[in-house]
């Protein structure tokens, strides 16, 4: 499995409160349990923001992730940048992930 390394930018969309974190939690085919994010060695936020919906974006980096005990992880889906994140409580990846910020790739889009 890919390694991605700690400098790298976690983008999720949406308010990422915890019970959003929550209710997204799953386990995804390759047998790794967490939420779905971007994430992606010299990718930036705008970049891995692209691939995402929503108006508003939480940012983080894998190195915060993993001084917190978690973890992201290169999973397949939807976009070539997609990860999980695991090894966190849902209260956790909300602080990682809040305040949220307006997703700039959507910037202008109504």
């Amino acid at each position: 499995m890919e390694v991605i390394l700690d400098d790298a930018h976690v983008v999720r969309g949406g308010q990422n409160r915890a019970q959003d974190i929550e209710r997204a939690m799953a386990t995804h085919p390759s047998g790794v349990t967490g939420v779905s994010l971007e994430s992606a060695a010299g990718a930036s936020v705008r970049t891995l923001a692209a691939a995402i919906p929503h108006g508003q974006i939480g940012v983080t980096t894998v190195g915060k992730v993993r001084q917190m005990g978690g973890d992201v992880v290169r999973t397949s889906g939807r976009s070539p940048h997609h990860a999980t994140l695991t090894g966190l409580s849902p209260e956790q990846t909300s602080q990682l992930l809040t305040p949220t910020r307006p997703n700039p790739a959507r910037e202008g889009m109504h």
